[in-house]
C-alpha cells in the first residue's frame, strides 16, 4: 500500500500546534516550556468568568487530543516535542486561579511537579491509545495542580492576610 506524504505546509502546521509554536523543540525540559507558553496565553487570553475557563477547556481539550494523534505520527507516543499537552494540563491547573503572578507561578509549579511524578491514576492514563493517553495524564496533573493551588489560595486569605 501506497502511504501518502503530507505536504509540507501541513506539516509545518502540525508541528507548530504540536510542539507549542517550535516551544516543543527547546533541548532542556520542552514540558515546561510548552507549560510556559500557556502560561503567557493565559494570562494575556484568560476571561475571568469560571464558566468561560471551564467552557474553553472543553472545547481546548478535544484539539489538544487530536494533534496529540498527529504528533505521534511524528514524535512516536508522547514525544518529547509535544507540549500541547502540558498546555491542556496547565490550563486546567489555572482554572479558576487569581490573576496575580504568585498563584499563576504556584500553579507552573504545582503542575510540573505533578506532570513529572504522576501519581495515580496520570501514569495510568498516560498508556491510553493515540492522543488521548498524550493528553489524559496532564489532565489528571491539571486537576491535581489546581486542587492543591485553591487549598492553598484558602489557606493564605484565611492565615496570611489576604495578599493572594
Amino acid at each position: 500500500m501506497n502511504e501518502q506524504k503530507t505536504p509540507k505546509v501541513i506539516e509545518f502546521f502540525h508541528k507548530f500546534f504540536i510542539t507549542g509554536v517550535f516551544s516543543g523543540y527547546l533541548p532542556i525540559a520542552p514540558g515546561s516550556w510548552g507549560s510556559l507558553l500557556a502560561c503567557i496565553i493565559l494570562w494575556f487570553a484568560w476571561p475571568s468568568l469560571w464558566y468561560y475557563q471551564l467552557l474553553i477547556i472543553f472545547l481546548f481539550y478535544p484539539i489538544a487530543v487530536y494533534f496529540a494523534g498527529i504528533g505521534e505520527k511524528y514524535f512516536g507516543h508522547d514525544g518529547r516535542p509535544i507540549v500541547i499537552d502540558e498546555i491542556i494540563g496547565q490550563a486546567v491547573a489555572l482554572f479558576m486561579a487569581p490573576h496575580n503572578i504568585i498563584t499563576y507561578v504556584l500553579a507552573f509549579l504545582l503542575f510540573r511537579v505533578f506532570d513529572i511524578i504522576k501519581p495515580y491514576p496520570a501514569r495510568k492514563l498516560e498508556k491510553m491509545h493515540g492522543g488521548t493517553g498524550v493528553v489524559a495524564d496532564d489532565i489528571a496533573a491539571g486537576i491535581y495542580a489546581v486542587i492543591v493551588l485553591q487549598l492553598i489560595i484558602i489557606l493564605l486569605r484565611r492565615w496570611g492576610g489576604g495578599w493572594i
